[in-house]
């Protein structure tokens, strides 16, 4: 009976040694800088121990050592007197004393104190916080001792004390998490998960393309000028000498108020005009944003890999890429899209892949020689199409329904369930 209320003793140590180790290291950081704010003396001596969880790492270990190898021997003890009391076969005997022993610490020593633990850390570090300092106290020469034999083979083996960071995948899967119980709202989730593809975003994929610039010749009338600005509403205008791709300098809509004042008082439009900020498509745009700020500008044209112009990007582009579209007074909101039947749809061709196949019931390939669906259409006819010419592509038939020069401006997109004709 001795050997037997010995043993259950143990077993019950060698389930809060293992509790305690999943417990303590389960606590995650969050929850560790909360515990750094209570007042609570549990929560001052679990923020106490975890300061040097190397030692706390060792006591535990220790601990649940000697108590095991004590559960064994007398388990092996109690066995032997059985054996002698009963007259049991001692082959049998000592098979049937390694069997039970090992299941017994395996899931009352193990696997349950370690569920419990690894579902509610921090309440169960609680729990056992005072009686595992009192341990730590207990064993200090030992654990010391063990914590210098330990660094003495780091330095031997170059192995270097390091603190685990969240990689960005588990950061990410953590704030799924967090969506998907209520704790982050969608609109978060997705600057959240902006601002991380913001360093990996280049001013190419933001970019006004040139088509789309609004721009004017140099020796336009400062009139011309103040109408495109009323009827585009944009604050700047690039201005340009002889063709685009040299542009000269932007003019500021506020610098045009002394001459609506004094209208006798006319300058030529490069008189008007501000240095232009010049930056290659390739930057990457959080790099913009601080150039930005440096610089203290607002608007940048972009240049290809020959010093032409292949677009302008603004401050208001930089920042939507993680806050979301922005509208002013002066944006007219367009649908990109719009439908006209069933799976038939009227679709602005600048319409980029991603939201495409995020709104279309059949996903178009994504690749890196065009970015939108009149990309796509470009690549697939080799040349630029007729109006109501249709090109066919897997499932969808894409109709041009507009053309704005060289520029594909409107298809209807109708889609061909499988299974039909």
């Amino acid at each position: 009976m001795i050997y037997g209320g010995i043993f259950i003793v143990l077993l019950f140590l060698s389930a809060f040694f293992s509790g305690t180790e999943i417990a303590f290291f389960s606590i995650s950081k969050i929850d560790l800088s909360n515990l750094k704010e209570e007042r609570t003396g549990s929560a001052r001596k679990i923020v106490k121990l975890l300061s040097d969880q190397r030692k706390l790492l060792i006591t535990i270990l220790t601990g649940n050592t000697l108590v095991n190898i004590s559960a064994a021997i007398i388990a092996t003890l109690l066995t032997v007197r059985l054996i002698r009391r009963y007259q049991f076969s001692e082959t049998w005997g000592m098979i049937i004393e390694v069997v039970s022993v090992t299941f017994l610490i395996l899931i009352f020593g193990e696997i349950i104190p370690k569920v419990f633990a690894v579902k509610r850390p921090v309440a169960f570090a609680r729990k056992v916080v005072f009686w595992i300092d009192l341990v730590c106290l207990i064993f200090y020469p030992v654990s010391s001792f063990l914590e210098r034999l330990t660094e003495l083979f780091s330095k031997v083996f170059h192995l270097k004390k390091s603190e685990r960071l969240l990689s960005e995948d588990e950061l990410r899967t953590l704030i799924e998490l967090g969506e998907e119980k209520g704790m982050i709202q969608e609109e978060e989730k997705d600057m959240i998960d902006s601002i991380f593809e913001f360093g990996e975003t280049t001013v190419r994929e933001i970019m006004v393309p040139r088509i789309d610039m609004v721009c004017l010749e140099v020796n336009t009338p400062i009139e011309k000028l103040a109408e495109l600005i009323q009827e585009a509403g944009h604050s700047r205008i690039p201005i340009y000498k002889g063709r685009i791709d040299n542009i000269i300098g932007i003019i500021h809509a506020k610098d045009l108020i002394p001459f609506s004042v004094n209208t006798k008082k006319i300058v030529g439009l490069d008189k008007l005009a501000r240095a232009a900020y010049f930056v290659p498509e390739s930057k990457k745009i959080d790099e913009l944003l601080r150039e930005f700020q440096r610089e203290k500008t607002h608007m940048a044209i972009v240049v290809d890999e020959y010093g032409g112009t292949a677009g302008l990007v603004t401050l208001e582009d930089v920042i939507e890429e993680i806050v979301g579209e922005i509208q002013d007074e002066y944006d007219r909101e367009q649908p990109l899209f719009r439908k006209i039947a069933e799976n038939i749809w009227l679709v602005d061709a600048k319409i980029d892949i991603p939201e495409f196949n995020e709104n279309f019931p059949e996903p178009l390939p994504e690749r890196e020689d065009y970015e939108s669906l009149g990309g796509l259409i470009f690549s697939i006819t080799g040349s630029v199409p007729e109006e109501k010419e249709i090109i066919s592509y897997n499932h969808y038939k894409f109709q041009i329904e507009k053309l704005e020069g060289q520029r594909i401006a409107k298809v209807k997109v109708i889609y061909t369930p499988r299974g039909t004709k």
